[in-house]
């Protein structure tokens, strides 16, 4: 019993030893996450589709119909594309350095991905990299 709690406190202070900042290899980690909430053409998307689906709850006559019909299509087109600002981008870990990490990245282009239902973008080596799951 006692060489068991022995044990568990020595493996204890061996995995906080190596987690300490002091055992980094100098470099803090962190990275730029884009923000849904600071991209005016999502915030658009979103209340649109809430607005969509409050109107097509109800069908009052056959214009209301065509109404709808013509609104989801308009929403399809408008969601495909978005461009977001460079002021989207968010640093996420350490206090953020300029000499230390790297640059805000520019504006970037954002997709919408109507059969995984996600808003996607592409990375360094023409990967997806998915921003929003809805």
């Amino acid at each position: 019993m006692k060489h068991g709690i022995i044990s568990i406190a020595m493996i204890t202070a061996a995995l906080a030893a190596c987690t300490t900042p002091a055992s980094a290899a100098g470099r803090t980690h962190g990275q730029w996450v884009l923000d849904a909430s600071r991209c005016p053409d999502l915030i658009e998307d979103r209340l649109d589709r809430r607005e969509s689906r409050r109107d097509e709850a109800f069908d009052r006559n056959r214009r209301d119909v065509i109404e709808d019909r013509i609104d989801r299509r308009e929403s399809r087109r408008d969601e495909m594309v978005t461009r977001c600002p460079a002021s989207a981008w968010v640093w996420q870990g350490s206090a953020w350095r300029s000499s230390m990490h790297p640059a805000r990245p520019a504006a970037v282009r954002v997709y919408y991905n109507a059969k995984a239902r996600n808003y996607y973008r592409y990375g360094n080596q023409n990967n997806r990299v998915v921003i929003i799951r809805l």
